[in-house]
């Protein structure tokens, strides 16, 4: 497929996404409804073959891009427990999270990228740039499915420690959370609530949580990077409320949160990074999926227009630049960002214990964590 004229005189493709996740797979297949030519680099052999991510959609992100009801359960309750397991149990209107197998939710998402015309290829690693020189298209260096395709525009989805930001010289994520995930046999009696610790000895810079998945319960941590994870100790302290020393560990995971912001200098000419590989993440919550989706969208339209592509939106000759947009259009999550310091600074487990915060507060300050987390 061709979006302008002799584009593929010129370039291999129009868009070359690295990185199959969920930001890179909604910029490529939104990018290829636009009409571009759009190719997919992704360094796994296949989709979800290491999974970095617990995978929970937000009530919006589910409304961005629905998933089949098999790979989902619904999740309308979040219960908060302090370091004495005492908790405040959430709940508001119509509000809902997803539980996703997540393995099973990025095999759909690329299939349905791969019906709208975009190319994936899967085991083909982006190391680097061969050619930047002028006006002339990007040529990709390395060996193997990425080397010497060449494309007009670049966008670099490949995650918290970004191997196109690296090659470019852009902006890279330096404050991280380090996340670790179990995921043990299910119960029937897991019920449908969120259980979220805070417990400044396993999970110190963030919580613990216990996830009624799709075919397992998902038990992790996610903590600040110089601390240890132990996540077989945290599962003791909790297994009196799940039993969990009496299932099996069906898996082990893990990877890097970034909890910065988004980066300031995330693109260049003809370069541009979105999702985590941008610190598009929450700076509170740590969640990004919802932005990945929105995003990547949103930067596969400001692409299209900047190369003059056609399709149902029609050509913009003149558009901006596509992180001219994306900036622009991207929440600045002050009072995240604030509150991200007060969590790392002010610990909410110490002021309970403290008597500093009251219950009554510390359910509000909750409500608005988990109910306006995308906002």
């Amino acid at each position: 497929m061709t979006a302008v004229g002799a584009s593929r005189e010129s370039a291999d493709y129009d868009l070359v996404v690295v990185g199959a996740g969920f930001a890179g797979l909604a910029c490529a297949r939104r990018a290829a409804e636009r009409g571009l030519s759009v190719l997919v680099l992704e360094r796994q052999s296949e989709p979800g073959e290491r999974i970095h991510t617990t995978g929970i959609l937000v009530k919006e992100a589910w409304e961005e891009w629905a998933a089949p009801a098999s790979l989902v359960r619904r999740i309308r309750r979040v219960r908060v427990y302090d370091p004495r397991h005492r908790f405040v149990e959430l709940e508001r209107d119509s509000y809902f999270f997803m539980a996703t197998d997540t393995a099973g939710l990025l095999r759909h998402i690329v299939d349905e990228t791969r019906r709208s015309g975009a190319e994936v290829r899967f085991g083909a690693p982006f190391e680097g740039v061969a050619s930047t020189a002028g006006s002339m298209p990007l040529t990709l260096a390395g060996s193997g499915a990425a080397s010497g395709v060449t494309c007009r525009f670049l966008v670099g989805a490949d995650g918290a420690r970004s191997r196109v930001a690296e090659s470019f010289g852009l902006d890279r994520n330096r404050r991280l959370l380090k996340g670790v995930e179990w995921e043990y046999e299910p119960r029937a009696d897991d019920g449908d609530c969120l259980h979220c610790f805070i417990d400044p000895e396993c999970a110190p810079g963030y919580i613990g949580w216990v996830v009624p998945g799709v075919g397992a319960t998902q038990v992790g941590l996610a903590l600040h990077r110089d601390h240890r994870a132990d996540l077989r100790r945290f599962s003791e302290k909790i297994d009196g409320l799940f039993g969990l020393s009496g299932r099996r560990v069906l898996e082990k995971r893990g990877g890097v949160i970034p909890i910065g912001g988004r980066l300031r200098n995330f693109h260049a000419d003809r370069v541009l990074l979105v999702g985590d590989a941008a610190g598009m993440v929450s700076p509170l919550t740590a969640g990004g999926i919802h932005q990945a989706y929105r995003f990547g969208k949103l930067a596969a339209d400001a692409i299209a227009d900047h190369l003059g592509g056609g399709g149902a939106g029609g050509s913009r000759p003149g558009a901006p630049h596509p992180g001219d947009v994306v900036r622009r259009a991207y929440p600045n999550h002050t009072l995240k960002r604030a509150a991200r310091w007060g969590f790392d600074h002010l610990p909410v487990a110490r002021a309970l214990q403290a008597g500093l915060l009251s219950w009554n507060v510390f359910r509000r300050l909750a409500e608005t964590v988990f109910f306006h987390r995308s906002r």
